[in-house]
């Protein structure tokens, strides 16, 4: 027979099996009816969702079942997906038995040549050996294949413990051939889990399991016979021969998508949002998908940018087959959503006026959830966009919300005479809270001692709010750590290729995935943590709470004034715009794997802004660098009175020379029909506060001062601020961000 290379084999499986999350939902009964009306003359759209996270107490996770959910209510509302034909297993449910009986008869015996198939599967991975199943699978002699080194990645069914030591998984290679016996190609495998060391990660939970042979003596256990018995049924029902599945796993012309989470040799994070714990991946994937459509290479470079603001160098999403025509066309469910954009979904039938009813947040962005606690609205839409009535949020646990019906305006009747309401609904207003704090966790490499002494070290920093670092189960997650940067620490950075690390010893602040937040913040080693946020770290910790501040005023997906943001640098492009926009201004150059561009240190680059509304725009352009240090650039302090309008169909161009330090920096661009100039110079007084230890405590205020002249309640800039949260009307103010990172020449 045929030789072919061992580790070519391995990555053919899946060609990124670093990624695998599902879980269950139980979607309120009126969405039946709902997607049999978007799924009407339409293929049938099938889809079978895993998510487990009631594995043995040392290996529990807290987030598939939520990633189920998440993936069930975007099919339903946003592709189109009738609910009968969406499967669900999660915790006790998803044996392997179970799952490969779900797939036999929901997938395999029922879909048609046409048909779109979703398989998705959120849990830990496992590494295994394989030797048993390639044994029965490929000619003995075959020697590069059956060796001792013969490892590859299974996901990790409830019961995956199968007595003996073997681990009852299912291979990459398996999911492999399970995509390949379908009769259609529209079949996308979407993973969320892990297989790269696993445990805890700061104050994140990685999902990868190690089990107890492979913790006591580093030999990964043998994988179930049963596994090489069921790609054998599969192969039959193929007509595969070992010959046809090396050509297969060699090719790249098969039909179907793999989307992964991240690389082999990277984690997926079991992640603490606002609320809810889930894949970061799964969670990023829905929420962009809830608002874009775009191809698939572009959903996942879009996810990346994403996952890399979460977990910076550790989770960098892939996707399968790569270099091919149809993965930067063809959009990752194989085709368009059937219904707008939204940030929310009402979870009752039949709502009108007056009604309490349950809400779905699904669309929102998970880093601006805390603006969406009280004072947010929503506008109700039908089919074609147009507005129904209103909901006005009365409280969050979560992504699940209850609000009130209201109408649209006085003169409209949502009963009678309106177009039929969707359960869509896209945001109107946010709530931006009176009062934000800065998270703070004290991580494990400090001491017992260091981690009692900390809050009264930064007691003047009123906005500091310390919590407890306990992955999965805290409500109000960290935003960021103090910790110590270990060897070990070290030693991930060295092999997630992270060339600027801070020194071993040194105290500074860290992501929730335990890695170094900004390399600035570290001082010496054996600095004591006293000194490091006595005489140093206020400043960092100012600028990451108004970065926090800037974050929740981002909302690019929802706003409809017209505006766009471009980047150019070296002759490639890449630019965003409102969903108010045309989409064609979204452009995605060819970037690095994180999804994001890069720019020379000490090179130019040219930043547009352009108005595309019939009316003037006032606007602002802020710049935050790697240090978390925030600057306006437009207009200049020196410019005169309404240097910061931009006429109809006019844009403004600055070029900037890129400056230390290196590391991720963005850019924001606010805009608005009314001046800016209150807002921007209290962006210009934050500015100056940042850089010293004893005035960095007035930048909250000064924010607080900031969002409270964006305040749709106001009535002029001498009155005074409204209280409770700030209203900021997603058609009064759009506020887009671009990232980009700075590196070293060469």
């Amino acid at each position: 027979m045929t030789h072919f290379n061992r580790r070519h084999f391995l990555q053919g499986t899946l060609g990124a099996m670093g990624a695998i999350g599902l879980s269950q939902i139980h979607l309120e009964r009126y969405s039946q009816g709902y997607g049999r009306a978007l799924a009407q003359n339409t293929r049938r759209k099938v889809a079978l969702l895993v998510g487990i996270n009631a594995y043995p107490a040392r290996d529990r996770l807290y987030g598939p079942v939520t990633d189920v959910e998440l993936q069930r209510q975007l099919l339903i509302h946003r592709f189109g997906f009738n609910p009968v034909d969406i499967h669900v297993l999660t915790d006790a449910q998803a044996t392997r038995a179970n799952i490969l009986g779900a797939y036999n008869e929901y997938l395999l015996n029922s879909v048609g040549p046409n048909d779109v198939v979703v398989l998705h599967f959120s849990g830990h991975g496992v590494r295994v050996n394989e030797d048993i199943v390639m044994r029965a699978l490929l000619d003995e002699a075959d020697q590069d294949c059956i060796d001792a080194s013969c490892l590859n990645t299974a996901l990790v069914p409830v019961d995956s413990d199968g007595g003996g030591g073997e681990v009852q998984g299912i291979l990459g290679h398996t999911l492999l051939l399970m995509r390949a016996a379908l009769p259609t190609e529209n079949v996308t495998l979407v993973l969320d889990c892990c297989y790269a060391g696993g445990g805890k990660r700061g104050n994140v939970i990685m999902r990868s399991q190690v089990t107890d042979l492979e913790a006591r003596t580093g030999t990964a256990p043998p994988i179930t016979q049963a596994e090489g018995e069921f790609q054998q049924t599969l192969l039959s029902r193929l007509g595969w021969g070992p010959q046809q599945l090396i050509e297969q796993i060699e090719s790249r012309q098969g039909g179907g998508f793999v989307a992964a989470s991240a690389r082999a040799n990277q984690q997926s994070a079991d992640y603490p949002f606002e609320g809810f714990t889930a894949g970061a991946f799964t969670c990023l994937l829905t929420q962009h998908l809830w608002h874009e459509a775009q191809p698939l290479s572009a959903t996942i470079a879009a996810v990346a940018r994403s996952t890399t603001s979460l977990t910076k160098h550790s989770q960098i999403p892939e996707y399968d087959p790569q270099g091919v025509t149809r993965s930067t066309q063809d959009p990752i469910y194989h085709g368009a959503p059937v219904a707008p954009a939204a940030e929310a979904v009402i979870l009752n039938a039949g709502a009108r006026s007056g009604d309490r009813v349950n809400l779905w947040l699904g669309g929102v962005n998970p880093g601006s959830l805390e603006a969406f606690d009280q004072g947010a609205e929503f506008t109700q839409i039908d089919a074609q966009g147009n507005p129904v009535a209103t909901v006005r949020l009365i409280s969050r646990d979560g992504l699940r919300a209850t609000g009130e019906v209201i109408p649209a305006n006085p003169a409209q009747n949502t009963t009678r005479g309106a177009a039929p309401a969707t359960p869509l609904l896209q945001e109107q207003v946010r709530g931006i809270p009176a009062n934000i704090t800065l998270r703070l966790g004290l991580d494990d490499t400090l001491t017992a001692a260091e981690q009692a002494s900390a809050p009264a070290q930064v007691s003047d920093l009123r906005f500091v709010e310390w919590v407890a670092v306990a992955p999965g189960q805290a409500p109000k997650p960290p935003h960021v750590l103090l910790g110590r940067y270990t060897a070990e620490i070290d030693q991930r950075m060295v092999q997630s290729g992270v060339a600027r690390r801070p020194v071993v010893g040194s105290v500074g602040l860290f992501s929730a995935t335990q890695e170094p937040l900004m390399v600035e913040s570290f001082g010496a080693p054996g600095e004591s943590l006293a000194d490091a946020l006595r005489l140093r770290l206020k400043p960092q910790l100012t600028s990451l709470l108004v970065g926090r501040m800037l974050a929740l005023m981002v909302n690019q997906t929802a706003s409809q004034i017209n505006v766009s943001l471009a980047v150019e640098y070296q002759g490639s492009r890449s630019s965003t715009t409102t969903r108010g926009g045309d989409d064609s201004a979204i452009i995605i150059p060819r970037l690095t794997a994180q999804g994001i561009q890069t720019i020379t240190v000490d090179q130019e680059l040219t930043i547009t802004v352009t108005n595309h509304e019939a009316i003037p725009l006032y606007l602002g352009l802020l710049a935050i660098n790697a240090a978390g240090e925030v600057g306006v650039l437009l207009p200049r302090a020196s410019d005169n009175a309404n240097q910061d309008r931009i006429d109809p169909g006019a844009s403004k161009s600055e070029r900037l020379r890129a400056r230390a330090p290196l590391g991720i920096a963005q850019l924001l661009v606010i805009a608005s029909p009314t001046s800016l100039q209150s807002t921007l110079n209290a962006l210009r007084r934050v500015a100056s506060t940042l850089r010293s230890a004893d005035e960095s405590a007035q930048a909250p205020d000064i924010m607080q001062d900031m969002f409270s002249t964006l305040d749709s309640r106001r009535s002029g800039n001498d009155s005074p601020p409204p209280s409770g949260p700030r209203r900021l009307e997603a058609n009064a103010v759009a506020a887009l961000s671009l990232l980009f990172e700075i590196v070293a020449p060469g």
